[in-house]
């Protein structure tokens, strides 16, 4: 029996991420523990949690979780636990990537350039957003090549950084 479950970004929600159980259903099985790391080490819970890991009710096949302050490439591990807390099979995503915010922020510069175009020559704005994509790209491939998480995510906080500090990136006043 193959056990496995799939994590992506929630549409509209940056912090979020959606879990879904992909495997056939185990009658030993009663709850799932959903482990997710950053490229230190650390435990992405949500607030208020004193755990490592996230509970997942093994009677639902998904779990929406706010774990994600920023965008981050994470390491995922996945327990199915039976009666006892023993571990009945385990599946792990060694690395992937959650962009949701810079690429929200990417699209919102596209929309302001849409709707004034004159921006495109204006305050280094081509060069900059340039840098985003690149940030962005370049942490993504990080990951699918060499499944490096400290490389994406040195990549993907460099594009928060351009995030962050946009008012002196972008001229968004034009």
């Amino acid at each position: 029996m193959a056990f496995s479950i799939t994590a992506e970004s929630v549409s509209g929600v940056a912090s979020d991420i959606l879990f879904t159980d992909l495997s056939p259903n185990d009658g030993s099985v009663v709850t799932r523990r959903l482990y997710v790391s950053d490229d230190t080490g650390a435990f992405l819970v949500e607030e208020g949690s004193d755990l490592e890991y996230s509970v997942w009710d093994y009677a639902d096949s998904t779990i929406q979780l706010d774990l994600l302050s920023k965008d981050y490439a994470v390491k995922i591990v996945c327990q199915w636990l039976d009666i006892n807390d023993d571990i009945v099979a385990d599946y792990t995503i060694d690395g992937t990537g959650f962009v949701q915010y810079n690429e929200n922020f990417s699209y919102q510069l596209t929309q302001l350039l849409a709707a004034n175009p004159l921006l495109f020559g204006d305050n280094n704005y081509r060069k900059n957003k340039s840098d985003l994509r690149d940030a962005i790209d370049s942490g993504n491939q990080a990951l699918t090549q060499a499944t490096s998480l400290y490389n994406a995510q040195r990549c993907y906080d460099i594009g928060t950084e351009l995030r962050l500090s946009s008012q002196y990136f972008f001229n968004q006043n034009s």
